[in-house]
């Protein structure tokens, strides 16, 4: 993803890369990001691993910077709730990169708040065939469809998880799960796999007699960073953080219920 932001921004004239902070320059010089914190900047993208996000983002809200950072945001609910007490009252702008729902906001039909009534069942599959050593997967792939979720139809009435399976092989984590939203006048149902042969990022919006198919995978569907800068460039102050709170407090409590399975 770092490579995506550098060429996105190196062709966009309102962005000017200040400094590169690669994993080579940390282990070199831990001290490195609060030095890099402390010079005149405006932004600061974060896109690192997972384990990482907390302590970055807590020395950027710290340094009182404006923010871009790669999903998941954190990766417990610990994190989660510390990260909301950091945020209390922050004027700066935070921007979690939510791909895929970046790219529904600016579908038409999808954009017209009366439509998403209309609509009466959602489809959504997610995954690849993808090693995962470490034993939550789900945590870096629902984001994708919770963000969709929450952001278009808000806190559904209940969830279920309909289906849960597991496999460690040769030291790789391997998940299947199926999830059920259910709101009054809507079902949606959210595969996920890290063992599919094929790779899907698939929904499909049902609308009476009608459908609309999204596919995450195609070329017109992989600007999103491009899009992500646009949106930051357009909003004087937004704390996307906040609005996404309900979409992890979900996955982390998914997250948690599965430990029983």
């Amino acid at each position: 993803m770092g490579k995506i932001y550098i060429k996105e921004i190196s062709e966009n004239k309102k962005f000017t890369i200040t400094e590169i902070i690669t994993k080579k320059k940390i282990i070199n010089n831990p001290r490195i990001i609060n030095l890099f914190l402390k010079k005149k900047i405006d932004l600061i993208i974060i896109a690192t691993p997972i384990n990482t996000h907390y302590k970055y983002l807590k020395l950027a809200i710290m340094a009182k910077k404006n923010i871009i950072i790669e999903k998941p945001i954190v990766k417990n609910f610990n994190e989660l709730n510390k990260l909301m007490i950091l945020i209390k009252n922050y004027k700066k702008k935070i921007f979690i990169h939510h791909n895929d729902l970046l790219n529904l906001e600016n579908i038409k039909f999808l954009k017209k708040k009366q439509n998403h009534k209309l609509i009466t069942k959602i489809l959504m599959k997610f995954g690849k065939f993808e090693k995962n050593s470490y034993k939550n997967p789900h945590i870096d792939w629902l984001p994708h469809p919770m963000s969709i979720i929450y952001s278009f139809f808000g806190d559904p009435e209940k969830f279920e998880i309909s289906k849960y399976e597991k496999e460690t092989k040769n030291n790789f984590f391997f998940e299947k799960l199926n999830l059920f939203f259910t709101y009054k006048k809507l079902k949606i149902l959210v595969y996920f796999s890290n063992k599919f042969k094929k790779p899907f990022k698939k929904i499909t919006f049902f609308k009476k007699a009608d459908k609309l198919e999204y596919d995450g995978y195609l070329k017109k569907n992989q600007k999103t960073v491009k899009l992500l800068l646009k949106k930051y460039n357009e909003v004087k102050s937004n704390n996307d953080i906040l609005k996404f709170f309900n979409t992890y407090k979900t996955i982390f409590k998914i997250s948690k219920l599965l430990k029983n399975y």
